[in-house]
Order: structure tokens, then C-alpha cells, then sequence
């Protein structure tokens, strides 16, 4: 077993990889995960996407891995408690909003006092959220995985992080600027409501952990 399938296996996110929304061999999938992990090494740890290596193989056309992509993102965003309750067509649109970004182990992409307007959703991997003291010190609030939706909180007071995020396993998310979400919360009262409740109880999580702390 390689490296990315221990990883792809023992996470809850294994059910949504690429390949099982691709018309493809297990062997083609094998190789493009062995040329996948000699890029990593090769490149720094930058890891290139499968799909993009399908379709540099000439395993599968730029279309059906769009397609894929996109049934990928649905079952995704299905996965997380903001969205589940919009059907499957509800999703479908909504993924139009949503795009993948990849992060290294050790890698920020929310940093403390920033804005930043996005919300995400752990696609795969694991990240950590912490906070810097003003005299430079670390302090780790959790860790979130897959499926949970990070810069909720934020919604609510313009992008502005009080607190930072890095990966700490090789990670994909799908994000979303929050005026293009802004439509579903008024629109789908129940979608509004289940972002309300996990907004709830994040709430609730971090001040029991570190005070007050939003992300």
C-alpha cells in the first residue's frame, strides 16, 4: 500500500476520492497515485492532482474529469452539516461556487488578522487551528477533518481571522466566497439554519478550549 492510500484509507473522506468518480482501471489509478507521490518528492512536496495526471496520461479527456470534479464536489459538500440538507440539485448549483486549493503539511492559509473571504470545507487531510500570543507563543485551539467547514464564524464579521489554520496531513479543500453563499442562507431557510447551528456549537467548543476564538 503507498503513502497517499495509508493516508486516503484511514479517513473518513477515503469514500469521496477522485477515482470513484472516475470510469477508470484500478492499475491506471495506481500508476497515476505512484507518478503522484515521485512529484512530491521530486517538487518539495507539492502534490499534483490525480486528474491531472489521468489526463496528461491520456487515461480520460479534460471533460470527464470536469464532470468527475464536479460530482465530486456535490458528494463533498452532501458530506458537510452546512449543506446536507439541500438536495441533490440544490448542491449541484451550489458546487458551481466551490473550487479545490491544495496545502502542504505545515502550510497556513488562514492567518490570524487577516480578512479573508472564503468559507472551506475539509475535503481531505487534517488541519489545525491556532492562535499567536502577543508574545509569539502558539496555542492550539483543535484540529478539524474532513467533511467539518472552517471560517463559519468569520461569516458574520467580514472575512477578519482571529485565528490561524495550517495543515498538518497533505490537504485539499473546497472553498467559496461568502457573497456568492449569501443567496442559499436567505433562500433555504434550512440551510440558514444548520449554518446557524454549527456555528452554534463551534462557538461553544472554542470557548471552552481558548476563551472566545472565531475563525
Amino acid at each position: 500500500m503507498t503513502d497517499i492510500d495509508k493516508l486516503e484509507a484511514t479517513s473518513p473522506g477515503a469514500k469521496k476520492r477522485l477515482g470513484d468518480f472516475l470510469v477508470v482501471s484500478r492499475a491506471n489509478i495506481n500508476n497515476a497515485v505512484e507518478k503522484q507521490i515521485a512529484n512530491y518528492y521530486a517538487k518539495g512536496g507539492k502534490v499534483k492532482p490525480i486528474g491531472e495526471i489521468l489526463v496528461e496520461q491520456g487515461v480520460i479527456t479534460q471533460e470527464e474529469l470536469d464532470n468527475s470534479l464536479r460530482n465530486q464536489r456535490i458528494a463533498r459538500l452532501a458530506g458537510c452539516p452546512v449543506f446536507a440538507p439541500l438536495s441533490r440539485t440544490e448542491l449541484a448549483a451550489l458546487s458551481k461556487h466551490f473550487t479545490e486549493v491544495n496545502f502542504v503539511p505545515g502550510e497556513s492559509f488562514i492567518i490570524q488578522g487577516n480578512e479573508d473571504p472564503y468559507l472551506y470545507v475539509v475535503a481531505s487531510g487534517l488541519v489545525e487551528v491556532y492562535q499567536t500570543d502577543n508574545a509569539g507563543n502558539e496555542i492550539i485551539v483543535a484540529t478539524v477533518g474532513v467533511g467539518e467547514p472552517i471560517g463559519e464564524m468569520s461569516y458574520f464579521s467580514g472575512g477578519k481571522r482571529t485565528a490561524s489554520v495550517r495543515a498538518i496531513q497533505p490537504t485539499q479543500l473546497v472553498r467559496a466566497r461568502y457573497g456568492d453563499l449569501t443567496h442559499y442562507f436567505e433562500q433555504a431557510p434550512r440551510v440558514a439554519l444548520a449554518f446557524a447551528q454549527v456555528v452554534d456549537i463551534r462557538q461553544k467548543e472554542l470557548e471552552r478550549i481558548a476563551g472566545t476564538v472565531a475563525i
